[in-house]
């Protein structure tokens, strides 16, 4: 025998589909956006600790820290893949939040190759500052685009710590003549902007279980 529902029952059931669609987002992206915001912020902080320490002979080559973001990269893509296959429910708005993530990963990438390859172009490596503050407002607006998808205010606040940090990149070079100060300003962005609010989406999804 067919069953027929009224329209209140449609939205109802479609209601329920859209909520446990949202709980299986945050237990499955929540840990990686704390693993995430952990590993650029130490990396970040590696970064401007060896900007002062290494021998004035070696400081230009303290960017090369930044090639461990290659197996950690790794380890979050491999721990990603484990939770894709266990998820109980896999929706539109997961497919969505990978498109957006992936697409701030490739725009990163093709970043770091332009400015890269105008700076030895043009021996102007001067380029390079450029990258912390445009890959941050890149993250604000990632973060932006989750808070529309997940509709989870945390997100749209994290973008605008990202875009705030960006500016203060700017700032802090045009002003005070510090780009060291972009990997300071990079990680606190990455411990108010990732870090916390994962763990508050891991909270949440507790309650919701």
């Amino acid at each position: 025998m067919e069953t027929k529902f009224t329209e209140q029952e449609s939205l109802a059931v479609i209601n329920e589909m859209i909520d446990r669609a949202r709980n299986n987002i945050q237990k499955g992206s929540a840990d990686s956006m704390i693993f995430n915001g952990f590993t650029v912020a130490f990396v970040a902080i590696a970064n401007f600790a060896l900007l002062h320490f290494l021998p004035d002979e070696c400081r230009n080559k303290s960017f090369m820290v930044w090639w461990l973001m290659i197996p950690f990269s790794v380890i979050d893509h491999f721990r990603n893949s484990r939770i894709d296959r266990s998820a109980i429910v896999k929706t539109h708005i997961d497919s969505i939040i990978r498109a957006i993530w992936r697409g701030f990963g490739t725009s990163a990438v093709v970043l770091l190759v332009v400015i890269f390859a105008a700076s030895y172009v043009f021996d102007k490596w001067t380029y390079t500052l450029f990258i912390t503050p445009v890959i941050m407002i890149m993250v604000g607006s990632a973060q932006f685009a989750m808070s529309k998808v997940c509709r989870y205010r945390p997100f749209f606040w994290s973008a605008v710590y990202f875009w705030a940090g960006a500016t203060l990149c700017t700032f802090t070079y045009c002003v005070l003549k510090r780009g060291d100060l972009h990997f300071l300003i990079l990680a606190v962005c990455m411990i108010v902007g990732f870090v916390i609010p994962g763990h508050r989406l891991n909270k949440k999804a507790e309650k919701n279980v």
